[in-house]
């Protein structure tokens, strides 16, 4: 019995084990204004991205890697940009990616009705590119999952990412293109709380997070 209890114990801890493994975890990003789940904690580096008219724009890079495949999330300062600039920020991105493979699926996308651009890429390895790209509030965002030739789509990372002004508050618009009512859903979908930012709660003023 002690046998049997021993082998039920080390089963039970390695199932846990696993399971806290496979959890992924949300990112705020106070200074880009979004937020997103990522397989663990996001590795953030400062870049620099070139924008159709070859200016040199400040960007910041969030990665993360799980069992090959790597998530990346891409945030350019489009902030002191004119209109021209501003018009052609994800068309420019979208055509910069349709030179890294063979393009699958090419077409407009949008997050919340906020306007973008959609990718899918097989490269010469076999491995694809999921990517998706829209400019909000003076940023330019764009989301790239490479995973391998045989892994699922990276729906949870895909459809993960939500834009947030700077009350941390989920940006949305109706079919009039108005701003829609704070929603609390960002607490539910992407973890409240424990995103450490200003999350308001409904229409109230009620802050979920300090």
């Amino acid at each position: 019995m002690r046998i049997l209890g021993f082998i039920v114990g080390a089963l039970a801890l390695i199932l846990s084990s696993g399971a806290q493994a496979q959890a992924w975890t949300s990112h705020y990003a106070v200074e880009d204004r979004f937020a997103i789940w990522f397989p663990s904690a996001p590795n953030i580096e400062e870049t620099e991205w070139l924008d159709e008219y070859d200016n040199v724009r400040a960007a910041r890079r969030y990665s993360a890697e799980r069992r090959g495949s790597t998530y990346s999330v891409i945030a350019v300062d489009y902030s002191d940009a004119d209109w021209d600039v501003l018009n052609g920020a994800y068309p420019h991105a979208a055509s910069i990616y349709r030179q890294k493979g063979d393009v699958t699926y090419d077409g407009f996308t949008h997050l919340d009705r906020i306007h973008g651009h959609r990718l899918q890429i097989t490269q010469d390895d076999g491995r694809r590119i999921y990517f998706k790209t829209l400019l909000h509030g003076g940023i330019l965002y764009m989301t790239e999952a490479i995973v391998p030739a045989r892994a699922a789509p990276p729906g949870q990372f895909e459809e993960g990412l939500q834009i947030l002004d700077h009350e941390g508050v989920r940006v949305r618009y109706n079919e009039q293109d108005n701003r829609m009512p704070r929603t609390d859903d960002l607490q539910e979908a992407l973890g409240g709380p424990d995103l450490e930012g200003p999350i308001l709660s409904g229409e109230g003023d009620e802050y979920l997070a300090p």
